[in-house]
């Protein structure tokens, strides 16, 4: 299941390089959704408790507070991943910006604080490459952008 997750990841690192940025973005929510099936079928019985209770753990183990609610923010991130996998070629570079820093939010904290172990050292290096990503993604959006003739 969690090789899912990280293909997923690395999938969305590497739209920034591809030629075809919303195939990589495609195949990457494909793998995530697949990775949260496989988690609530296989783990969590079908169970929204199940999976609320779940991330309630996770959450306290990490913060201190035990909060089940951030099962509707990867809901929401899922279903976010979607949208933007069919619209990648269509939106403007304010709202691709905007799933940019949802993208490296949840996964930094999927990837690094959430994990641990050997994974955590692997989710540092997929941080890096997906700042990496993003600067030159941005970058490169900037210098095709049309220059203003005024």
């Amino acid at each position: 299941m969690k090789p899912l997750a990280w293909l997923a990841l690395w999938l969305g690192v590497a739209s920034a390089w591809l030629p075809q940025p919303a195939l990589a973005w495609r195949l990457g929510g494909l793998a995530l959704a697949a990775h949260a099936t496989w988690a609530f079928a296989g783990i969590h019985g079908w169970s929204h408790d199940a999976a609320r209770e779940a991330t309630a753990r996770q959450v306290e183990a990490v913060t201190g507070s035990r909060l089940g609610s951030g099962i509707w923010v990867n809901y929401a991130f899922v279903i976010a991943w979607s949208w933007i996998a069919w619209a990648w070629p269509r939106m403007n570079r304010q709202i691709q910006r905007a799933w940019w820093a949802c993208f490296l939010f949840m996964g930094f904290n999927g990837a690094v604080v959430f994990v641990h172990g050997p994974a955590r050292w692997m989710g540092a290096a997929w941080t890096m490459a997906a700042i990496a990503a993003f600067a030159t993604s941005w970058k490169d959006r900037k210098q095709n952008a049309p220059q203003d003739q005024g």
